[in-house]
């Protein structure tokens, strides 16, 4: 199973991410824009059904806590990822930092055909990102890079990536909303031949769908899905027996 290492947060994730397995949650864009003073967002669990690894065939079924939380519009934690904006703007457009988890995977999972099975652990990858946000249209970018904890022989960075996303919610009524994503996420060759064992940098697309539903003033339903196509570079590994990764997702979060 992938497995993200549990992260110390100072928010509302005093507690932790501990052993959260959505990576494709990091691409759901946010549906709730509002800038707010204290700490505030949504806290919730959610259940979902995506692919064991990245370019895996079989796929797993697990509970999932769903955290987007925010601390006076600054510093916050949006699933798998914990972050601070160092600037704002009146139009709309942000900087920031940015740290998150880069799954790994156990050798149990990938295919039996592979005669030296060897897992690989979970990757802390930091950065910077940008974001734009006008009316229901958001935008962001980044680039993020690894800290060397899993590097070869425990030296050096695993590699990074560059990623840019937008989201547009095209349904929006009071009580629900429905927000159309697109994301491209560049690995360099170091990260693709760290996962992967090939030397060639690589480019995935995920497409996703959101939908909320409010229930009462506090309490809001959750529904996602997303598909990732992998670049040919990662296809053509022995690790990955699927081309594409899916997640379905369904949850309840509450909102303070």
């Amino acid at each position: 199973m992938i497995k993200y290492a549990a992260l110390a947060l100072s928010l509302i994730s005093v507690s932790v991410l501990a052993n959260s397995t959505l990576g494709s949650m990091s691409n759901v864009p946010d549906v709730k824009n509002e800038a707010k003073k204290g700490l505030h967002g949504q806290v919730g669990l959610g259940f979902a059904n995506m692919s064991e690894y990245i370019g895996a065939k079989n796929t797993e079924n697990i509970f999932v806590p769903l955290l987007n939380v925010s601390y006076n519009d600054t510093f916050y934690i949006k699933f798998n990822r914990l972050g601070a904006w160092f600037y704002k703007s009146d139009n709309g457009f942000r900087v920031g930092g940015v740290l998150t988890i880069q799954a790994g995977y156990d050798k149990s999972e990938l295919p039996d055909n592979l005669i030296n099975k060897i897992g690989k652990e979970d990757t802390t990858l930091v950065g910077i990102n940008a974001q734009y946000k006008k009316g229901m249209f958001t935008a962001e970018a980044g680039f993020l890079t690894g800290t060397g904890d899993n590097g070869k022989n425990n030296e050096g960075s695993e590699g990074g990536k560059f990623y840019a996303q937008a989201g547009y919610t095209f349904l929006a009524t009071p009580q629900y909303t429905l927000t159309g994503m697109v994301k491209l996420a560049k690995w360099d060759e170091d990260l693709v031949e760290y996962y992967y064992d090939t030397k060639n940098a690589s480019t995935n697309v995920t497409v996703g769908l959101v939908g909320t539903y409010k229930l009462t003033d506090k309490w809001t339903m959750l529904g996602a899905v997303t598909a990732t196509s992998l670049g040919d570079e990662i296809v053509d590994s022995a690790m990955v027996e699927d081309d594409s990764a899916n997640m379905i997702l369904v949850g309840a979060t509450y909102s303070f």
